[in-house]
């Protein structure tokens, strides 16, 4: 008795979220009209944040496009944001946008992974750094790569096709097609007795 009612329970729960999934995508694109497009079988999973500024960004997502839960997409500065066809985002995510970061078919994405197209500028001693502005670099990335968890990739940066990057790196220059990318660190490891 109680397994069916848990049953019923949990697919009224599933039919709800689908219906406000696609409640949240109509807002969208009639909010942000000519700036959000997105593709068949676009995933959002909870706590899916996207995000505007009062600029001419744009954000153009492909077919089948999947963000796991706690994903965040950031625009803003006129920034155009392209992610292509069947691209999978794990938890946690962030992508912020302020000049154009652009992925191509076929990629996957680890937890944690983080998108940086801009730096802020800190220079001038006279002024706080939060005045100071951006400076600010594209990001592209090519077909079929695979990025593991907690990678940051900053401005300025190129990635080829086929590209397979470890855990943990910090891509800060760019990566030829064909590359296998990962942290060359040394675990050391001692034995004590108690």
């Amino acid at each position: 008795m109680f397994r069916l009612f848990f049953r019923i329970l949990r697919k009224t729960g599933n039919i709800l979220r689908s219906l406000q999934l696609q409640l949240q995508l109509k807002a969208w694109k009639s909010l942000y009209k000519g700036r959000f497009s997105s593709g068949y079988n676009f995933v959002r999973g909870r706590m899916f944040g996207l995000y505007f500024d009062a600029s001419l960004s744009k954000v153009d997502f492909g077919l089948d496009v999947h963000f796991r839960d706690y994903c965040q997409v950031r625009t803003g500065m006129d920034g155009q944001l392209k992610i292509s066809n069947r691209v999978f985002f794990n938890n946690s995510c962030s992508i912020t946008c302020f000049h154009s970061i652009t992925i191509g078919e076929n990629c996957q994405f680890g937890e944690g992974v983080k998108f940086y197209d801009h730096n802020h500028l800190y220079k001038a001693s006279d002024q706080l750094i939060n005045q100071q502005g951006y400076s600010i670099g594209g990001i592209s990335i090519g077909e079929n790569c695979w990025v593991g968890s907690n990678v940051i990739i900053l401005k300025n940066v190129v990635i080829g096709d086929n590209v397979v990057i470890g855990a943990g790196c910090v891509i800060f220059k760019s990566i030829p097609s064909n590359s296998v990318v990962y942290n060359n660190q040394n675990l050391t490891v001692t034995q004590y007795k108690l």
